[in-house]
C-alpha cells in the first residue's frame, strides 16, 4: 500500500509539473514511439527503443505490480496472447525491482517471447504520456506510429480491436 501511495504522489507531481510546461502532451506532439530505456528484470540488461522489433506492432504498458487493474489487464492479455502474436509488449514500472520481479514470476511472463518487462529507472513514461492511472496503454503500429492510448484498464476486446490487421 505504501508503494501505491508513493506511486500516486509521483504521478500527481509529474502531472502537475508537465501541465505547467505545456498543454499538449509529448506523445501527441510526436506520434512516433519515443526513445526510452528500461532496466530488464535481470537488473543488468538495458532495453532501448532500438531493441524493438521493427516488424511488429508495439504495446507500451505502464503498470504497477500492486495494482488490481494492472493484474487483471495482464491476465486478459495472457489469456488472449495469440491475438498479440504480431505485437511486442513492453511493460514498465517505476516501483522497486523486487515487486516487479515478483509480478513477472507470478504471471510467468518469461513464457512469452513478445513480452519485455523492465523498470523505468529514468521515470520517463508517466510524464511523457501524462498517465493518470495504471495500467496506461499506448499502441503503435509497425511503422512506430501511435494508434491508440488508454489511461486505465480497458476491456480486452476493445484493445484487440485496436490492433492492426496484419
Amino acid at each position: 500500500m505504501k508503494s501505491l501511495h508513493l506511486f500516486l504522489i509521483f504521478i500527481c507531481i509529474t502531472a502537475a509539473a508537465s501541465a505547467s510546461v505545456d498543454s499538449i502532451p509529448a506523445h501527441l506532439k510526436n506520434l512516433k514511439i519515443p526513445d526510452f530505456k528500461i532496466l530488464l528484470v535481470d537488473s543488468i540488461t538495458n532495453f532501448y527503443t532500438e531493441n524493438l522489433d521493427t516488424g511488429k506492432n508495439t504495446l507500451i504498458m505502464i503498470f504497477s505490480p500492486d495494482c488490481d487493474h494492472c493484474q487483471h489487464q495482464t491476465e486478459d492479455i495472457i489469456k488472449n496472447i495469440d491475438a498479440f502474436k504480431n505485437t511486442q509488449i513492453v511493460m514498465n514500472t517505476v516501483l522497486p525491482f523486487s515487486q516487479m520481479k515478483n509480478f513477472y514470476e507470478t504471471y510467468q511472463l518469461q513464457r512469452f517471447k513478445n513480452i519485455v518487462m523492465g523498470r523505468d529507472v529514468l521515470f520517463f513514461f508517466s510524464p511523457y504520456y501524462r498517465a493518470q492511472f495504471t495500467p496506461y496503454l499506448a499502441l503503435y503500429n509497425k511503422k512506430g506510429e501511435l494508434l491508440y492510448t488508454n489511461d486505465g484498464q480497458v476491456k480486452i476486446e476493445t484493445l484487440i480491436a485496436q490492433l492492426p490487421k496484419n
